[in-house]
């Protein structure tokens, strides 16, 4: 004999909860149905940020600034270490896109490079910031494969105590 769901006799507090349980199901489609067609631009917003072109990009004579490697602390090979800080940036041809496309690419990488080199070297080493720069151009220039940067500049480049 078949028993089914709607003839079963189910107690007082069965019932409840049943009903309760339908009721939030119920409300969780509507609550979602609402939130997806009045706030269609927030769907899956907090998923994934935008990329987006970095703001300190300044074209000037045919070059683009890139700067967004940002501000790097990094930490000598001195015992103890010895804090520094350092904001590094070039310039590179303004109409070559791709070299950009593979800086945006590879920002983490050379971040890193940074943060290597000065970790492989006591601050007397470093004191010396053209050598710091040629050294740290070449091995940047290593790493890149559709341009290569040109000169180096520090925006900031300070020990801390």
């Amino acid at each position: 004999m078949k028993r089914q769901f709607f003839h079963l006799r189910f107690t007082t507090f069965q019932k409840v909860l049943l009903y309760l349980c339908a009721l939030i199901f119920i409300s969780a489609v509507f609550v979602t149905a609402y939130v997806m067609t009045s706030h269609p631009e927030k769907i899956g917003s907090g998923l994934r940020r935008i990329e987006h072109v970095p703001d300190n990009l300044e074209k000037k004579s045919g070059k683009t600034v890139y700067k967004d490697i940002g501000q790097l602390r990094a930490i000598t090979a001195d015992v103890p270490p010895v804090s520094l800080v350092v904001t590094p940036y070039f310039t590179f041809p303004s109409a070559d896109g791709e070299f950009f496309e593979e800086l945006v690419q590879k920002k983490r990488r050379l971040r890193s490079v940074f943060l290597d080199y000065f970790a492989l070297h006591s601050k007397d080493e470093l004191t010396d910031e053209k050598k710091v720069k040629q050294e740290l151009l070449e091995k940047l220039n290593a790493e890149l494969m559709l341009g290569k940067i040109e000169v180096l500049y520090f925006e900031v480049y300070q020990f801390l105590n």
